[in-house]
């Protein structure tokens, strides 16, 4: 019997390498009459075996002989992309190429002009839906369907997130930005607190302002409980304490499942109920109990529809709801009532979802990295705050105005800020499309015409097209005014060049066409029009084209209103705690040798967090670290070097 067993599996495994050895054959067979710079890769790296085990295999690999790994080896690491950014394509010589393995031919772009051309041809480049199934934990959406079914969802929910909309999202954003304030600095704004995990902070500030702009509830941060009351009828106070009919509070169902939304995508929802580990339990009651609070909000708003309310702000249920037809109308022509529904309750529920996920994640972490950032370049936030106070002069929060300080913020150091921060670190790295089966499809690289292969996966390398020397200006440096490659490097500066230098290195202007101006995506400008502007499909944070984010303009109010807050009246350095105590600090002078050695022990664990403890589920961020912050009064600063 055990000889028998021995022999089964032995033959299972050579049917599996003969299986493996013919699929590379052929993906090579594809790569090689693409007319595409290819290299051979041992195994899929985005296959699940991979994904759970590469920690393992990777230091093995690492020991073996150069001539033996070079050049796919930099290749085996999940996050290459956001890793090593441009450099690879620089080696390989080509802005485009394949990575082959048994599994997956994979197709990697960091050309403009070729990403431009995938994201207008969206019928060609269709998103791999497959990787977006788990998304559908309440029902399809906008995020992870195509075709004529894709159209009903944009439709339905692009007028939810038009210009008109955000002023509630800018009032929303100073009010949680202030409330963020009080968490980090007590009641009378002085203390000066180690905020040891700033990205839950930023996340749970995020996903407040989408909960009450999005979704009329607002949320309370735990010292908001004895102090706030609803200011009008229709609005929803959300505190710690479950109402009748819930098991979670409003607040600790959406944390528990944003916080553990990846076992979503690993497992079934039916297998966390049963599952023998207390998170996975947990989660699945955060599931059922958030759908619960969306049903109720659900009906509450149709009701509220069908007597003719006047809703505040975005209105996304509401919008969704009259979008889908869930609502009679009345028939003109015949003087009927008519009903016509576009989409499923599930549908609509599936988009809430998606929107609260996607929707305060990129937000996040735009704001805690620009944060981080801000706190290792003393230099760009003495100039962020000298350009907040040139812009608002001194007004008080409750007199800043959207139609009037917006455009402002937009147009400063504020935005670029921002942008720099999604240039270095976006929220996704590689935005993923595909070829279908049996379906090559042609490209023009450089004046060349190349096909990429059918069943082909294809990455948009965000990271690598935004630190590409062809499209981005390099902030001269010392007194000689000397120019050298710094696009590793946070510079907000490059995006405040002169009108003149930004105008010749750009087509941000050229028009596109599209064949339904209603799925032409949200209003505005990725930029403004004052800073730099990229050649189009050379900054991607939000995508591009037809797919790219409706909630674009909703991310960039909320950063610019916190920064804005922030910044008005404290400084953010990086907390010295692992290194040194506040006793320890106050005796060594200021600006001295010896705070500075402090500093920068801080700052080289922050630069070394911030390249290796990165990683991807559905976006970017730092997992299993802290980079340590605190917040000052501006003249307060203790780690000042000129």
């Amino acid at each position: 019997m055990a000889s028998s067993a021995v022999l089964a599996a032995s033959v299972l495994i050579i049917l599996c390498l003969l299986h493996n050895f013919r699929c590379l054959a052929r993906n090579i067979a594809a790569a090689k009459a693409s007319g595409i710079p290819y290299v051979i890769i041992p195994v899929n790296v985005f296959s699940i075996f991979w994904l759970v085990s590469f920690s393992l295999w990777l230091p093995i690999l690492h020991r073996l002989p150069t001539s033996w790994t070079s050049p796919w080896l930099q290749f085996m690491h999940p996050e290459w992309a956001y890793l090593l950014g441009h450099r690879p394509f620089e080696e390989i010589g080509s802005d485009i190429f394949l990575t082959v393995s048994p599994g997956r031919l994979q197709l990697w772009v960091a050309d403009a002009d070729v990403i431009n051309q995938i994201t207008t041809r969206r019928n060609d480049f269709p998103k791999p839906l497959k990787l977006y199934k788990r998304l559908d934990l309440y029902g399809k959406n906008v995020v992870s369907t195509e075709g004529s079914t894709w159209r009903q969802h944009r439709k339905v929910t692009a007028p939810s997130f038009s210009e008109k909309n955000n002023e509630l999202v800018f009032t929303e954003s100073l009010h949680h930005a202030q409330a963020l304030l009080k968490l980090w600095t007590g009641d009378s704004g002085d203390e000066s607190r180690t905020v040891r995990d700033p990205a839950a902070d930023t996340m749970r500030f995020a996903l407040y302002v989408i909960s009450r702009a999005g979704f009329g509830v607002r949320v309370l941060w735990s010292h908001e409980e004895h102090e706030q009351e609803a200011t009008r009828q229709d609005e929803v106070l959300m505190g710690t304490k479950p109402p009748p009919g819930h098991k979670l509070s409003y607040r600790e169902a959406l944390n528990s499942l944003l916080e553990n939304i990846i076992w979503t995508q690993v497992f079934p929802k039916w297998f966390l109920a049963y599952s023998p580990f207390k998170n996975h339990k947990h989660l699945y009651v955060a599931i059922n109990e958030w759908g619960k609070y969306m049903e109720e909000l659900y009906e509450a708003k149709k009701l509220e529809i069908q007597s003719d309310q006047k809703s505040e702000g975005m209105d996304l249920f509401g919008a969704l709801i009259k979008g889908a037809g869930m609502v009679p109308e009345a028939d003109r022509d015949k003087g009927q009532s008519t009903q016509k529904q576009t989409l499923s309750d599930s549908d609509i529920f599936g988009n809430a979802f998606v929107f609260m996920l996607a929707g305060h994640e990129t937000t996040a972490n735009a704001l805690h990295f620009s944060l981080v950032l801000l706190a290792l370049n003393w230099n760009t936030q003495r100039r962020l705050q000298e350009d907040i106070d040139k812009t608002l002069h001194g007004k008080s929060i409750s007199e800043w105005d959207y139609d009037e300080d917006f455009p402002k913020l937009f147009a400063g150091m504020g935005a670029a800020v921002m942008n720099e921060t999604l240039r270095l670190i976006p929220a996704v790295t590689a935005i993923p499309k595909t070829t279908l089966k049996d379906r090559p499809q042609p490209i023009t690289l450089q004046g060349r015409r190349v096909v990429v292969p059918g069943d082909c996966h294809v990455s948009l390398d965000s990271t690598a097209v935004h630190r590409h020397p062809r499209y981005w200006p390099c902030v001269p440096t010392g007194q000689g005014q000397n120019i050298t490659n710094d696009l590793d490097q946070f510079k907000p500066e490059r995006w405040l060049l002169d009108a003149s230098d930004a105008n010749s290195v750009s087509n941000a202007d050229r028009p596109v066409s599209f064949d339904d101006e209603d799925l032409r995506g949200p209003s505005g400008l990725d930029t403004s029009s004052s800073l730099f502007k990229p050649i189009k499909g050379s900054y991607i944070p939000f995508s591009d084209g037809y797919r790219s984010c409706l909630g674009r303009r909703f991310s960039q109010v909320e950063i610019l209103a916190v920064l804005a807050v922030i910044f008005r009246e404290y400084s953010v350095e990086l907390a010295i705690d692992p290194f040194s105590s506040d006793e320890q600090i106050d005796s060594m002078p200021k600006g001295g040798a010896e705070r500075q050695k402090i500093w920068q022990k801080t700052a080289d664990r922050a630069n070394y967090l911030l390249r290796e403890s990165l990683s991807s589920i559905i976006t970017l961020q730092m997992r299993g670290n802290q980079i340590p912050l605190r917040l000052v009064k501006r003249g307060n600063e203790r780690f000042i070097f000129q």
